[in-house]
Parts: C-alpha cells; sequence; structure tokens
C-alpha cells in the first residue's frame, strides 16, 4: 500500500473549519452564542504567544465540545450535513485536481486533524479518502456529552504507529501541512508539501515542495510521483 498522510485545516481548507461549524451551530440555535468571545480568548492568548499551539488546538476543541453537550447526535450531524453544502467554497481550488491525481498513483488518502471529524466524514465520502483521523467528540446513548473522545490535532506521530502503517509494504509517499503539528508526518514522508508561509523546519534529507496560495504545481508534485 502506498499512502499519504495530509493534515486539513490551512492545508486543503483555507482556515480553521471548527469556527465555521460554531458559526453555523450558533445560527441554528445549537450552541448559545456565548462561545464566541471563549474561543477569541483563546485564540488572542496563542496570539501573544501565551500558550502553545498545541494547547490551543486543544482549548479550542475542549470548549466546542462542552458547548454540544446534551445535544443529540442526530441533531448535530444534520447541522454539520447542512454545514458541509455550504462550507466547500472554502476548499482550495486545487483540491480536486489533487485527489485525482492521488487516485491515478493509487495513493491511499488519509486526513490527521483537529478538524471536527463528523464534517471530514462528509467530505472523505466525497472524495473517496481510505481513512480519517480528526477530533472526534465523544457520545452516550445517542447524546454528546460535552467531552473530547480523541484529537488528532495534537501528537500526530502516533498515527505513524497504527498496524495500518507499520504493514510490510506499506510507504509513506507524501504528507501535506502547514503547521509545526504537521513536522512528525512531513519529515516521515517520502515528499512533503508544506502550504502556506510557515517556516518549518524539518529533517535533513526531506524533499519538500511548497504549494504558495491557489495555484498549487501538481505538475511538479506527478513529476516527483513519477
Amino acid at each position: 500500500m502506498r499512502y499519504a498522510l495530509l493534515d486539513w485545516d490551512n492545508t486543503i481548507h483555507r482556515g480553521y473549519t471548527i469556527y465555521g461549524l460554531t458559526d453555523h451551530l450558533v445560527e441554528k440555535g445549537i450552541v448559545a452564542d456565548g462561545i464566541h468571545p471563549i474561543l477569541e480568548r483563546i485564540k488572542e492568548a496563542y496570539r501573544l504567544q501565551e500558550i502553545s499551539y498545541a494547547d490551543y488546538t486543544l482549548q479550542t476543541c475542549e470548549t466546542f465540545a462542552e458547548a454540544l453537550a446534551g445535544c443529540s447526535l442526530e441533531a448535530y450531524r444534520a447541522c454539520v450535513a447542512s454545514f458541509v453544502s455550504e462550507n466547500a467554497r472554502h476548499l482550495f481550488n486545487e483540491t480536486e485536481p489533487l485527489f485525482a491525481l492521488l487516485r491515478r498513483y493509487q495513493i491511499e488518502v488519509y486526513l490527521v486533524s483537529g478538524a471536527p471529524a463528523e464534517v471530514l466524514r462528509v467530505y472523505a465520502e466525497r472524495f473517496g479518502f481510505s481513512g480519517l483521523f480528526g477530533f472526534e467528540l465523544e457520545e452516550r446513548d445517542g447524546r454528546l456529552t460535552g467531552q473530547v473522545a480523541c484529537n488528532y490535532g495534537v501528537d500526530k506521530a502516533r498515527v505513524l504507529q497504527l498496524p495500518t502503517f507499520q504493514a510490510p509494504g506499506a510507504v509513506h509517499v507524501l504528507s501535506m501541512g502547514d503547521a509545526v503539528a504537521d513536522i512528525p508526518l512531513l519529515d516521515h514522508s517520502r515528499f512533503a508539501v508544506i502550504v502556506g508561509e510557515g517556516r518549518l523546519v524539518l529533517r535533513d534529507g526531506v524533499r519538500v515542495l511548497r504549494f504558495w496560495g491557489e495555484k498549487w504545481d501538481l505538475t511538479l508534485l506527478e513529476r516527483k510521483l513519477d
């Protein structure tokens, strides 16, 4: 198996999915508007370097989970479905050609992200991903508990130890990311694609491509894959 491990937010999707989904949930009356100042305080603490990127990710997701305590899983999924129908415009322009290229080279795509997993599942079905590891909400008896079940927005290196990726013949061809949390995946792959202007320091010997703005050089990536 040849596989790719891709980040989602600011890599495939412009911006952070969780903020748009929060706005949508507030608009639908599922979550109280009081969540917004809490999220803004977390963002400001990160901007001022009072907390690390990992803490920023964890605190944001914990706040989101707490706001959904008691919500039925059915209602949440219905809101996710309506959100994705309008959110697709936030995908980078080259997203569909990228996934078509990876399918052509029989590279299985897995997402590793701190984005809400229910959103990622909708996109996974649309694009035919082989799997995903995201931010999962805890559910009990058909309702959300307000707790985080797991969050792959941090400590992404643990994905590499899963049996799927340790199996004989498994080749990590490609990773894409934009932030320091993605470095373990980028370092481990044959080819690393950094999206945007992030100054990520990778290990010596990693072959790096950089995708800037809206126009990605997929021709160059294809030459690397040949």
